[in-house]
């Protein structure tokens, strides 16, 4: 037999525990310290040792008076609290993802948003220099319509004066082929020069109106750089703007700037937790 108080096995011939409930009315042990222990009288019963019990503690209800199946239904209840906890956390994880993968297109609109402003500015640039190119055709046409003028007016009256050689009349008429020919030319140089001008117009206008479209986008992305920070799993206590060199963009957690402040958490030393 065992004893039920202390599960230690109750030797044969004895009514009492000898670990927990010993007779103190006899020795249990030889004086000699050979270590034979006494066998206990018989037909008598051994005193037991009191014990001292520990206050008794606030228990629930005992098995035996629980209804039947309300086990079960405690597992099931833990069972579907933890499926919605991992719901919940999946659900978390997966928003604070999308809020990294938005704010990477974000990021990524405004880095076009900045080419196309560069672009812009050359266009810009070469308009006016095609413009300059243009202004000083134009004046070089208008030089040289005098110039035309001017031998138009000698020719007529080297036709009219009988003394006039026919060698010189040749050579004039030579000379205005010559800048009719240099003028025509200028004067398709020009229409050249004024039809990009007219497309880089019209592409400057497209940029205009896309720069317009994106400033949304770009106030969206300045809202997050300004708002949003993360906290990685590394056990130093940092939060961190996007574009932190210490901010590996691994495993991490999206918060407001306040309410990582709240969390205990501090700005990062390298990026200040500022853009």
């Amino acid at each position: 037999m065992k004893c039920i108080k202390c599960g230690k096995e109750i030797p044969e011939g004895e009514l009492f525990c000898t670990e927990c409930s010993l007779n103190s009315a006899a020795p249990l042990f030889s004086e000699g310290g050979t270590g034979e222990r006494y066998p206990a009288p018989k037909g008598r019963m051994q005193t037991p040792v009191p014990v001292k019990r520990a206050a008794p503690q606030p228990m629930g209800p005992r098995q035996s008076d629980r209804k039947p199946g309300s086990g079960r239904a405690v597992k099931i209840a833990l069972a579907i609290v933890s499926l919605l906890l991992a719901a919940a956390v999946g659900v978390g994880a997966w928003q604070y993802g999308n809020l990294g993968v938005q704010q990477n297109r974000l990021l990524s609109k405004e880095a076009g948003l900045t080419v196309r402003e560069r672009e812009l500015d050359d266009l810009n640039a070469q308009i006016a220099e095609l413009q300059a190119q243009l202004d000083a055709a134009e004046a070089s046409i208008a030089d040289r319509d005098l110039k035309i003028q001017d031998l138009q007016a000698q020719l007529t009256g080297s036709q009219s004066s009988q003394s006039q050689s026919e060698y010189d009349l040749t050579t004039k008429q030579t000379e205005l082929d010559r800048l009719e020919e240099e003028n025509q030319q200028l004067l398709e140089m020009a229409d050249a020069l004024e039809a990009q001008i007219d497309e880089l117009t019209e592409t400057q206008k497209t940029m205009e109106a896309a720069l317009e479209a994106a400033a949304g986008a770009k106030a969206k992305a300045d809202f997050m750089d300004t708002y949003v920070v993360f906290v990685e799993d590394d056990h130093t206590g940092y939060y961190h703007t996007y574009d932190c060199s210490e901010f590996s963009k691994k495993t991490f957690w999206a918060y407001s700037r306040k309410l990582a402040e709240s969390n205990g958490y501090k700005p990062c030393p390298v990026c200040g937790g500022k853009p």
